[in-house]
């Protein structure tokens, strides 16, 4: 066996051990995966270095970005993008500009220059969309409100990786004399017509060309042929997205864009999703793996305090913005937690500025140590981002944040809704509003409880009961009238905000019937014993009805269908 196929052998068995050992631990602990994977690669980085081959390895680790990046393209198409970046596009822009300039002023005042505080202020300025993705996924939100418009901001800040990439070269030349202001502005305005002509070609192609290429390749019949025809689009679009100074992720993200426009999305989803999640594995630990031990001994307080000060202030930033476009009060807190760490790219700009000569080897160190601390520090704060905000309303009466509170959130305080002998519906998204439909249906009266604005102005124009507000709140549950109410069903999916409904529907009406979904098995007997007389999972459900089909299908009695369901139930939990 040569030495290299022995290097490369070597690292991937430390890899995946780490990264097995981390997760493992990370799970005992009822932490998120994410943590151990990047607990184990911190580990081996700063033990057995000399036995990884670094560049190899950060190969893979590119390859698990540009995948992570592609499925979540699939998973939030054109249509979805296009509900969202209206709103949070400016808003995104103005939140990279204001924290890239404030700590490019903070940095500066504590004794860096100009050009390593420019570094480390543009990564600071933008966020992970690798680490947030993974998360949300991990805890079923990508589809909510606060998932979407997390996902939405961060695709902003990716597009916005193309500029400082144009930029920041452009501007140590400058600094260095290489050029003259005149050149550099139109080498910049170049570069970045050049990235928007190639984004209107790949989309306006892509929609022309993929879904005939995937009908066809689904003709054949193959999945080796399907799962070829993948990587020849993901690597396309990712060569020609590098070609013009666009990062290759972002690449792979517009090719997942493309591709969810066509009718074998899933199918494409399906085939690519094993090696997603092999290749993010390793990506999380190679995070894990570039911090260096013995430099954040020796800085630890500063490097805690630069964290810490980042954090707090994207935190504000990003909370204040989302507050101002019209968010609730609650979505605009959990995008700003979502958001508060700093990007993988800081990276990249790290290795960039050494080799530019812009950053010194230890300021680069330093850039990596506050990049990999934010993203670690992230891990806890979003996995219990709900709690967090429910702690933090109770501890300032209620009044977080007081900035730019709407009409609809005032005009909650008054008096109680006219309504009685209802249906509650709280969460009006994909499984509520098919409940909705059914209730309207039937002439059940219902009402809706969301903290979506755009949802409940659109109720509200078809002249459906709905209340703006978060269904957590006391207030805002009384207000619905739950005490008056046959039924609340609630049909969001984070745990911490179904307990505190459940808790205040049962002081409001202790008589009170309450169905709640959930998306993991282990919450049914935890929901049962808070009270809950119908627990759905709608993963299970979907099983359900497969196999009621499937059955059927071979002939089985209606009778022995029944009972087979029912025989599925108990072992569910649900007989």
């Amino acid at each position: 066996m040569s030495p290299n196929n022995f290097s490369l052998i070597t690292t991937l068995l430390l890899v995946f051990a780490a990264a097995f050992m981390g997760g493992f631990i990370a799970k005992r602990l009822k932490q998120p995966l994410v943590l151990g994977y990047i607990v184990g690669g911190f580990i081996v980085g700063n033990l057995l270095r000399n036995f990884v081959d670094v560049p190899t390895l950060s190969v893979f680790s590119d390859v698990g970005v540009t995948l992570l990046l592609f499925t979540l393209g699939i998973e939030f198409s054109f249509a979805r993008l296009k509900s969202v970046l209206p709103v949070v596009g400016w808003a995104a822009g103005v939140q990279i500009l204001l924290v890239l300039g404030l700590v490019l002023l903070i940095l500066q005042l504590f004794g860096f220059s100009f050009l390593p505080a420019l570094f480390i202020a543009a990564a600071a300025a933008l966020s992970s969309t690798a680490l947030v993705v993974k998360l949300l996924a991990d805890r079923g939100e990508l589809d909510t409100i606060p998932g979407e418009v997390a996902i939405g901001w961060l695709v902003v800040q990716d597009l916005a990786v193309v500029p400082m990439m144009v930029v920041l070269p452009t501007l140590v030349s400058v600094i260095g004399g290489g050029n003259t202001v005149g050149l550099s502005m139109l080498k910049v305005a170049t570069s970045i017509l050049t990235s928007a002509v190639f984004l209107a070609i790949v989309v306006v192609l892509g929609r022309k060309i993929l879904p005939k290429l995937f009908a066809y390749v689904a003709k054949i019949g193959s999945r080796e042929m399907l799962v070829l025809a993948i990587a020849g689009v993901v690597l396309m679009a990712a060569v020609g997205a590098a070609a013009v100074g666009l990062s290759i992720a972002i690449g792979a993200f517009i090719a997942g864009l493309l591709v969810a426009e066509t009718s074998q999305n899933h199918a494409v989803f399906a085939e690519i999703r094993p090696m997603r999640d092999l290749f993010g594995i390793i990506f999380f630990v190679t995070l894990g793996f570039a911090l260096p031990a013995s430099f954040l001994i020796t800085k630890f307080i500063p490097v805690i305090t630069t964290i810490v000060g980042i954090v707090a202030l994207k935190w504000f930033v990003i909370l204040v913005l989302a507050r101002f476009v019209g968010y609730h009060r609650k979505t605009a807190f959990l995008v700003a937690v979502s958001l508060t760490q700093m990007s993988e790219f800081g990276l990249v700009l790290g290795k960039e500025g050494v080799t530019l000569g812009a950053i010194s080897t230890d300021q680069s160190s330093f850039l990596t140590a506050i990049t990999c601390g934010s993203l670690f520090l992230t891990v806890p704060l979003l996995n219990r981002s709900h709690e967090w905000y429910y702690r933090l309303a109770k501890v300032t009466g209620n009044r977080l944040p007081v900035i730019f509170p709407t009409k609809e959130e005032v005009s909650n305080k008054g008096e109680q809704y006219p309504i009685a002998d209802h249906i509650v519906i709280c969460g009006y998204g994909r499984v509520g509003k098919y409940i909705g439909r059914a209730l309207l249906m039937a002439n059940i009266p219902f009402l809706v409880v969301d903290y979506n604005h755009t949802t409940i102005m659109k109720l509200k124009e078809k002249g459906i009961h709905a209340i703006y507000g978060d269904p957590a709140e006391r207030e805002v549950l009384d207000f619905a009238q739950v005490d008056l109410a046959r039924a609340i069903i609630i049909a969001i999916p984070d745990r911490h905000t179904q307990e505190m409904v459940i808790a205040h529907a049962h002081s409001l009406n202790r008589r009170i019937k309450i169905i709640c979904r959930t998306h993991f098995e282990e919450d049914q007997s935890h929901l049962k014993s808070l009270g809950v007389h119908t627990v759905v999972q709608p993963e299970f459900e979907a099983a359900l009805s497969i196999v009621t089909r499937v059955l059927g299908e071979f002939g089985q009695t209606q009778e022995d269908i029944a009972g087979k369901v029912s025989r599925l139930k108990i072992e569910h939990g649900l007989g």
